[in-house]
């Protein structure tokens, strides 16, 4: 079934007016930069919710051997498990993103090819040939549309449905470093090595906003209720509130940040930092580092997490992160954030010296390759 789906490099076609999702399907007239620069306001309340896993998960990660692992996370006897379910020789080039969206999984290569799988019935559905550079960062909304950025400066928006590419995004001067799209659909984000951030409108398809950037951007991520969103730099991030042209924290790291999750726990929102130094680093929204957590033995280049309603009826979140040495392992977060409530409080401002402490996992695997992106689907099918 491999291929069905492949896409010649060519003219982007346009959605249809009477689409209705992903901000009405973006809009269907060609994209065009909004030279004024201005906000446009949108309303931001969620439309789509991840469901909770209940007592099994799908963990996707890519290697540079060029490999897309898919481990079966479950509770055995009250027990976590992380198992092999599938392994696809996916590219001929590194992996350098992943994501999941409902039954559907998506990795990106340095060989600019976008393959698409289909996770229910463990098989390739084709491949995505839009971008002429380096796929550098993918995500689904929800499970019915597709979000890709690359070397080329350019953002590729698909629909699930016939994989027909619906709109291209184009704005920076220079290779995409992330994307991140906002939890109602209607605003998506992107830093570039052109140093400059941008925020998209897809309501109607055309630049927001486009601020320059003090260094280089690596990573931009929403918080889950979508009312903040961090941009990270190599060992500082800032953090924004919706709307407000100036920050309204930053964190400076001691060690290079490679991986960033903002999870909420109790109404509190956190940002967790995956470093050079093995390390989990916890993060108020404030600026404040609250704990520092032993994690790995090489350097963490993933994290994601899930939704998991534990054998005791409890729902939780689970914390995934990965390094660059093969271990993949899942924390749950009310330990992580227990080291970072014993210490001190989301409110406070950043600490000289943080208390540095190590956790057992819940779960781990060792797939012996060098893992370099992951995600986490709430679906086994």
């Amino acid at each position: 079934m491999a291929g069905n789906i492949k896409r010649k490099r060519s003219k982007i076609a346009h959605a249809t007016p009477a689409a209705t999702s992903l901000a009405s399907e973006v809009a269907a007239e060609p994209t065009t930069a909004d030279k004024s620069g201005s906000k446009s306001q949108t309303n931001t309340a969620p439309l789509v919710t991840t469901p909770e896993a209940t007592d099994a998960f799908i963990i996707a990660a890519g290697t540079y051997e060029r490999i897309l692992y898919g481990i079966e996370a479950r509770f055995v006897d009250q027990q976590l498990t992380l198992n092999p379910r599938f392994i696809f020789p996916a590219h001929i080039g590194c992996i350098k993103s992943v994501s999941a969206g409902g039954r559907y999984l998506a990795s990106g290569s340095t060989d600019e090819i976008i393959k698409v799988y289909d996770l229910k019935k463990r098989v390739e559905l084709g491949s995505l040939h839009e971008h002429k550079g380096s796929i550098t960062a993918l995500q689904f909304h929800g499970s019915s549309h597709l979000l890709s950025a690359s070397e080329d400066g350019a953002i590729c928006i698909f629909r699930t449905k016939d994989w027909e590419p619906l709109k291209v995004l184009r704005g920076h001067k220079g290779p995409i470093n992330s994307i991140a799209v906002h939890p109602t659909g209607k605003l998506a984000l992107s830093v570039s090595r052109d140093r400059t951030v941008i925020l998209w409108n897809l309501l109607t398809g055309q630049r927001a906003s486009r601020t320059k950037t003090p260094q280089i951007g690596e990573l931009v991520v929403w918080s889950p209720s979508g009312t903040l969103y961090a941009v990270v730099y190599a060992t500082e991030i800032q953090v924004y509130s919706v709307g407000q042209a100036e920050a309204l924290s930053t964190i400076f790291a001691r060690q290079r940040i490679l991986s960033v999750l903002v999870v909420t726990h109790k109404g509190t929102d956190y940002i967790l930092c995956g470093c050079q130094d093995k390390r989990i680093h916890i993060f108020s929204t404030a600026g404040a580092e609250l704990a520092s957590v032993q994690c790995h033995e090489n350097r963490i280049k993933g994290l994601s997490s899930v939704n998991v309603t534990f054998p005791d009826g409890v729902p939780s979140t689970i914390v995934v992160s990965i390094s660059s040495d093969g271990h993949i392992r899942a924390w749950k977060l009310t330990d992580l954030i227990g080291y970072a409530s014993d210490t001190t409080t989301a409110s406070e401002t950043p600490t000289k010296d943080v208390p540095m402490s190590h956790l057992d996992p819940l779960a781990e695997y060792n797939a012996g390759v060098r893992l370099t992106c992951v995600t986490v689907s709430s679906s086994t099918f």
